[in-house]
């Protein structure tokens, strides 16, 4: 275990978590006093601290879970199927199905949205109030059917692979039951990370533990923080820390990711770079669609015929990156514009079932939230690809974005 990485025996306020890890987003892991009010401490862990498997197959049997094989690769993942949680329970009680572990699992939406069912629909965490903050969450739930609140359930030696988190966004996890080893390298070391030519958009490395040095030649360089993670033990990995996870244990997880104002630049250069890197890998792609409007130029005007495959060209473009990423330019500003008319107690959109609302001493000053988003939407309008002029509506979103910083609170 890492002397350096810091750790909160007890809970910390907002403050403290705000200004000594959120801020200079710097790891902490947080000891048990965090979760100690969950239902799930209670129900899911049994008198010896191991996992409660007759409840959880009783109680969530019925759920179908995504299931990752982890004796298999499939490009920089592991191979996935669909299961009943039950038939996964059932493997590992028989002793089998040592490699498979349950992930992206999102319970909490599924038991407040589809409790006739016949699940038990009570509660089993609630989230902590440093974590409160969460623009992320608080748009899919209000917005979408999707969100970002995961379990994660594993056998001894299960892993996930190195990786950083979507977009560059926080996450926390905490440990129901078992132990977990974290691999965790600083945004200064990433360039270590990544297959022989460095750029950043190539594959990173797969497994920490078995990395081949003729195909990564730097990676021997980086300095990861590796620690243990205890039962009822939170961490908290900053924003673009790549990591990598591994079950010491049978384990149990509750996991987010989310992002707010802190993060949103890197969230914003993040989205700029993933563009990027769909932009050269699709180049055939724009130079047929230049080539084709060419070839018609004398049809119709030149000018409409530029306009014409530049907008089919940013359409292509958007729609990779939301395949590839989940999200492209309109889910970022839709969410951004969620985010701010909630902080400014403006009428809108909002799930209080789903993801209650944060109340105001949970976040940033509202000056520091509308400067991080003013800074962001000024290079969005300069940039050159000119998405806010031919993605549809966006132009409109940022509209109203303008009005609200414009506001006075």
């Amino acid at each position: 275990m890492d002397i350096r990485y810091p750790r909160a025996d007890s809970a910390p306020s907002y403050a403290r978590f705000s200004r000594d890890y959120l801020l200079p987003n710097k790891p902490v892991i947080i000891g048990p006093s965090l979760i100690s009010s969950w239902a799930a401490v209670r129900r899911w862990a049994s008198e010896d601290g191991s996992i409660n498997w007759d409840y959880m197959k009783t109680t969530y049997g019925s759920c179908e879970v995504t299931v990752a094989d982890c004796s298999t690769r499939d490009f920089s993942d592991q191979k996935r199927n669909q299961m009943l949680f039950r038939d996964v329970v059932s493997l590992w009680q028989a002793g089998q199905g040592q490699s498979l572990y349950v992930k992206d699992w999102h319970l909490a939406r599924a038991l407040i949205t589809a409790g006739e069912n016949g699940l038990n629909t009570d509660p089993f965490y609630t989230t902590p109030d440093i974590f409160r903050d969460d623009w992320m969450n608080a748009y899919y739930s209000a917005c979408t059917d999707d969100d970002f609140r995961f379990v994660y359930v594993g056998a001894a030696g299960t892993f996930t692979p190195l990786h950083r988190d979507v977009y560059t966004s926080y996450s926390w996890s905490t440990n129901i039951c078992g132990r977990k080893r974290w691999w965790l390298f600083p945004p200064d070391q990433t360039h270590l990370l990544f297959r022989k030519g460095g750029e950043e958009h190539l594959e990173t490395a797969y497994d920490v533990r078995n990395v081949d040095p003729a195909t990564y030649p730097l990676f021997s360089q980086a300095k990861p923080i590796v620690v243990e993670q205890g039962p009822g033990e939170t961490i908290f990995v900053p924003s673009g820390w790549y990591h990598q996870v591994e079950n010491l244990t049978a384990c149990i997880s509750i996991n987010h990711n989310w992002c707010n104002s802190v993060n949103l630049p890197s969230l914003y250069d993040s989205m700029c770079a993933k563009v990027t890197e769909v932009e050269h890998a699709l180049e055939d792609v724009k130079k047929l669609l230049s080539e084709t409007a060419a070839s018609r130029a004398t049809d119709v005007a030149p000018s409409e015929s530029q306009r014409s495959w530049e907008d089919e060209w940013i359409a292509i473009c958007q729609d990779v990156v939301e395949k590839d990423a989940g999200w492209n330019w309109l889910t970022f500003w839709r969410m951004v514009r969620h985010a701010l008319a909630l902080a400014m107690d403006r009428p809108h959109q909002a799930n209080e079932t789903l993801w209650p609302r944060t109340p105001r001493e949970l976040m940033p000053p509202l000056d520091f939230i509308k400067e991080r988003i003013r800074d962001c939407r000024g290079k969005f309008m300069q940039r050159p690809q000119r998405e806010v002029a031919l993605v549809p509506t966006l132009d409109v979103m940022l509209a109203d974005i303008h009005q609200l910083l414009e506001a006075t609170d």
